[in-house]
């Protein structure tokens, strides 16, 4: 436009006058700047217009205007395209999504399997970066497909970051996500059910996943999870006594105590509970609100918020109203979502619930899997052991039941 201005171009030429100007201050700067110098623009497709004349200039503005036109009503078609297609459940092109072929729609086996492990995994309470080395150790590419940019033509390898973009996606579950939020159910075959899905989601949304770091967080079973028995805040792993680790009240003051025979009684006390007979009455209790019926519903309310914003766009509805109930139908959806993800992490018990030596199995699991069970199963937190005591006290320990019948 700087040359323009300063005399040093004759012509312009372009393809079409709305390949050259996108939007009105475009087209109000080009004129401005050929004017005074008389530039004459000549298109590929369309007529020479020469803007230092008011004919020119009347030319171009009407091209211009018919150009916007033809730009917005294209931009119109196609958001009432991707609206449709979502509202039925089909899939609008784009890259091909990790788990499915290239039409989005046929599984793509291997990489489903992976899919399905890494949920299995992550409810267990494997960290994400841990389920990204196995998806690279299987050969497995992120660049191969939506979830990362691929570096000059080689797919890239997963991160922690792309596993969770991965295992946060609604197509998993078989469900249609537009704008951000799941409308319909989608035409391809679900990998997970949905309560997984919301589980998983649930977890990697809990903002307490993130306090401390995930390494610092591995390092004791109890940090971040067991609670001072004094003031109820988060005891965190600190120092040592002794060379041995211990867990601190964030204060410094309240509760001090060595780690080791505190997450040896609170192994004994999840093993000896997942090893009674009742024991898959955990996952029952929990799963007793009928996952189907929850799914069910959960649809239901978001096509009828649909239907209530055709009737508010037909003017069947004021603004106060669609307001009014959408909050309640807003209210009711978090509930029923809620449910289901409860349900979903349940699933992390029914390795140690189907075990015919549970305590081998807990002594084979790692730091992390142990936490995500102790903190479904229950709510720990520790006492003072007192002055001078120097043998541990069961008593100091006080643990409360999460799920009925724990």
């Amino acid at each position: 436009m700087k040359a323009v201005e300063r005399g040093e171009i004759g012509a312009i030429v372009a393809w079409s006058l709305d390949r050259l100007t996108r939007n009105r201050r475009d087209q109000l700067r080009l004129i401005e700047a050929c004017e005074p110098t008389k530039v004459v623009i000549s298109l590929v497709r369309g007529s020479d217009m020469d803007l230092s004349t008011p004919a020119g200039r009347l030319a171009a503005d009407i091209l211009a205007s018919v150009a916007r036109h033809e730009i917005e009503q294209k931009s119109d078609r196609q958001t009432r395209a991707q609206t449709q297609a979502a509202a039925q459940g089909r899939r609008v092109g784009g890259r091909r999504p990790f788990g499915y072929e290239a039409d989005g729609v046929t599984v793509k086996p291997c990489e489903a399997q992976a899919i399905i492990d890494g949920y299995t995994s992550l409810l267990a309470g494997e960290p994400l970066a841990v389920i990204a080395r196995r998806w690279n150790a299987l050969g497995l590419r992120s660049g191969q497909t939506a979830y990362a940019p691929t570096r000059k033509g080689q797919p890239t390898r997963w991160s922690h970051a792309t596993v969770r973009t991965v295992l946060c996606n609604g197509r998993n579950a078989g469900l249609r996500i537009y704008k951000g939020e799941p409308v319909a159910t989608a035409v391809w075959p679900a990998l997970v059910a949905e309560h997984v899905w919301r589980a998983a989601c649930s977890m990697l949304e809990d903002p307490s996943r993130n306090r401390g770091g995930a390494g610092r967080l591995g390092r004791q079973l109890l940090t971040g999870i067991a609670l001072c028995g004094v003031c109820g805040a988060p005891v965190h792993g600190g120092g040592a006594s002794h060379r041995k680790p211990v867990y601190r009240c964030p204060s410094n003051a309240h509760v001090t105590r060595l780690a080791p025979p505190v997450e040896d009684y609170i192994g004994q006390v999840v093993v000896a509970r997942l090893a009674r007979p009742d024991a898959a009455d955990l996952v029952a209790d929990a799963a007793r609100p009928d996952v189907t019926a929850l799914v069910t519903e959960a649809a239901a309310v978001r096509q009828r918020q649909r239907v209530l914003a055709e009737e508010f766009a037909d003017g069947a509805l004021s603004p106060a109203q669609l307001r009014t109930a959408n909050e309640r139908m807003r209210a009711r959806l978090a509930e029923l979502e809620s449910q289901l993800a409860d349900a979903g992490r349940l699933s992390a018990l029914t390795p140690l619930i189907q075990a015919t030596n549970v305590q081998t199995i807990w002594n084979q699991l790692d730091v992390d899997r142990r936490r995500a069970i102790i903190d479904l199963l229950m709510t720990v937190r520790l006492h003072p052991p007192g002055r001078g005591t120097r043998r541990f006290n069961p008593t100091t320990v006080e643990i409360t039941p999460k799920q009925p019948g724990t």
